[in-house]
């Protein structure tokens, strides 16, 4: 009768009451939150064991009715005893009594629903017969209609308890028409003590048995509570985590796009500005001095920037870069104010573990022009011009242009072009000869990389060198130009000038890669020239590092008889005391030092003086950019070693080098 339905009373509407009343006393969302539907609050599984957990209580809280109404029943028995009132009464209290013993049989054989519907019945049965037998609806056990009510509204169905309810109005409505038309007589019970006893019995079980079920639902409801509060810091916990950066605290890129989502977009919006704060040399700070001072340092420059955001929306992007989201500096002027303030109190000394140091940022603004500008446009410009800033100089700030994106398009662009370069062999060797000042002879030549696309102009390597190490492809082509730097010199070699040497510049990116090694050996040995001949060309900044072993990169090449000189030196650091830290044989002078060497006393002061500092650390001297006998005359006096310039020759492709080399008197190029 009751099978195919879930047993006890109807869980799912209970379930969701229960989810209501938590989620009323709970704590509200924050505004910035969306809503949480009612389903993430629980899983299926958590579901399963609330549903198990109120069956097992229906099951036990029905045994211990059932029990507390035999022991009603023994009570009355006892009742009608005491008071002679009649077998009748004793006979049907005992058949309720064995019946409901057989409805806790059911429960203890894992049929609830037959001892569901036996318990409730039975005592609705009961009732009944007691009051057509007894008094009628004058008869004080009309009071255990109420207490069926009340188990079934508990514990059955709605269906059934529906089926209940209207069995209780019908058999209350007979009796009132029985009594009216006479069809029982009620008039034969007098009052007496039993009556009081039947009451004082009847009340005591029903209070009991209520109170027993109100009890667990309140215990259910506590629990219910707490796991809903523990799911609901769990969830809050998440959500934080999802939103908001683990390290600083500060929100995240997401929360930031959909801050401006919520707050900003839209064509009728308010104007903003995006800023891009991105600290300058970061990487050394977590090098030299450990990832956890580097934490400690990004704690301290966030809460820096809180305090100069004023009402800007300040969030971390990842790594070194923070964010600034605005609505109030909406202009060129108000923007670049703003990263001033921002600037200045980055640049403060900063005391961390004990160390003190100063950091500075590049920043990069973009500012909102119209409604249908997304958060990501926004950022990426903002980035772009950062990105700008910092290689225009450190503490400095850009706001973005048109021209800044255009120039990022052209990058993309060119770096399609240098993939297809490398693949149809568009690069050449160009070869500028390297003069003894004192002897004035050749004594090899510096390799100098030359783009001849198919459809254009030459392009220049300041243009595209660039791009080959922001996309890596400086390996492959820094790989092609040592193999052919040591061919041609190979060529030379044999048509007579065994003492020729090749001069390479080396990119930091092939260093980092650390590959370098077996590159320049394997080209070595496949064009069999002496390692003695070649020569690779460093730049100042590139001896200051030391993550990726470059010291004993150098050493082990040095140890193989390869010699290392350092480029265009006086452009970067200027450090002398880093030379002899690394095995470099020669010091090459930056040719804005020779061009410039006769505008000033100073000038010539200074390139003198640089000369006498290499000669004391026993460096070779290299001067670039000669371009007159008098410059080439005065390095000598100074003590150079070696020039080269538009002086001698402009580099040359190799066969026009090799008409060059033969033809060279000592003193003058031919071919100039």
């Amino acid at each position: 009768m009751m099978r195919g339905r879930r047993p006890g009373l109807d869980v799912s509407m209970l379930f969701e009451l229960l989810a209501r009343r938590a989620r009323d006393q709970g704590d509200g969302e924050t505004a910035e939150r969306s809503s949480t539907p009612d389903d993430l609050l629980l899983s299926t599984s958590d579901k399963i064991d609330v549903i198990q957990a109120l069956a097992s209580y229906n099951a036990r809280r029905v045994k211990q009715m059932i029990l507390a109404i035999n022991a009603l029943i023994i009570l009355s028995i006892i009742n009608n005893v005491i008071f002679d009132r009649g077998l009748w009464l004793s006979l049907a209290a005992g058949t309720v009594f064995c019946v409901l013993f057989l409805a806790r049989r059911y429960y203890d054989t894992d049929r609830p629903s037959a001892a569901q519907f036996i318990f409730l019945w039975t005592i609705f049965g009961a009732v009944t017969y007691i009051t057509w037998a007894g008094d009628g609806l004058r008869d004080q056990i009309i009071v255990g209609n109420a207490v069926v009510l009340v188990f079934s509204a508990i514990l059955a169905t709605p269906r059934h308890f529906l089926v209940m309810y209207m069995a209780v109005i019908l058999n209350t409505i007979a009796l009132g028409l029985a009594n009216e038309f006479g069809w029982v007589d009620y008039t034969h019970f007098a009052f007496d003590w039993s009556n009081v006893g039947d009451a004082v019995m009847l009340y005591s079980v029903t209070a009991v048995t209520v109170f027993i079920l109100a009890y667990d639902m309140r215990q259910l409801l506590a629990r219910y509570n707490k796991e809903y509060r523990k799911a609901k810091a769990s969830e809050d916990e998440i959500f934080r985590l999802a939103n908001h950066d683990t390290l600083t605290g500060l929100p995240n890129l997401f929360m930031a796009e959909k801050k401006y989502r919520d707050e900003i977009s839209g064509r009728h919006g308010p104007k903003a500005s995006v800023l891009m704060v991105g600290l300058d040399n970061f990487k050394t700070v977590n090098d030299s001095l450990g990832h956890v001072f580097g934490d400690s340092v990004l704690k301290m420059i966030s809460t820096r920037l809180a305090d100069v955001a004023g009402k800007a929306f300040l969030f971390r992007v990842g790594g070194d870069v923070f964010g600034l989201m605005c609505t109030e500096a909406t202009t060129p002027e108000a923007v670049a104010a703003l990263a001033d303030r921002v600037q200045k109190r980055v640049s403060a000394p900063l005391e961390a573990g004990g160390h003190v140091i100063m950091l500075t940022c590049s920043l990069g603004g973009a500012i909102r022009a119209n409604g249908s500008v997304t958060f990501e446009h926004l950022r990426r410009e903002a980035d772009i011009a950062m990105y700008r800033a910092k290689s225009v100089a450190p503490n400095t700030f850009k706001l973005f242009d048109e021209t800044m994106n255009n120039q990022v398009l052209a990058s993309a662009s060119m770096a399609a072009q240098l993939r297809t370069a490398i693949e149809k062999k568009q690069f050449k060797l160009f070869l500028q000869p390297k003069i003894d000042l004192e002897s004035g002879k050749i004594r090899g030549a510096e390799a100098l990389l030359r783009w001849f696309p198919e459809d254009g102009p030459p392009i220049r390597p300041d243009v595209f060198i660039p791009v080959a190490e922001d996309t890596g492809m400086i390996i492959e082509i820094g790989a092609w130009v040592i193999q052919e730097a040591c061919r041609q010199c190979k060529e030379i070699q044999s048509l007579g000038h065994t003492d020729f040497a090749i001069a390479v510049n080396i990119s930091a990116i092939q260093f980092k890669r650390g590959t370098l090694e077996s590159i320049v050996m394997d080209a070595l040995d496949s064009c069999g020239l002496s390692p003695e001949s070649l020569e690779l060309e460093l730049t100042e900044s590139l001896l200051l590092e030391d993550e990726y072993d470059i010291k004993g990169q150098i050493s082990r090449l040095a140890a193989q008889g390869i010699s290392f000189s350092v480029d265009d030196f006086g452009k970067g650091y200027s450090n002398l005391g880093n030379l002899g830290k690394f095995d470099v044989a020669t010091l090459k002078i930056d040719q804005s030092f020779t061009f410039a060497m006769f505008d000033s006393a100073q000038d010539l002061a200074l390139v003198e003086a640089i000369v006498r500092m290499a000669k004391a650390l026993g460096l070779k001297i290299v001067a670039e950019g000669v371009e007159t006998q008098r410059a080439a005359s005065m390095l000598s006096l100074f003590g150079v070693d070696s020039g080269q310039g538009y002086y001698w020759s402009k580099p040359l492709p190799e066969s026009d080098f090799v008409q060059y080399l033969d033809a060279y008197d000592g003193g003058k190029a031919k071919s100039a």
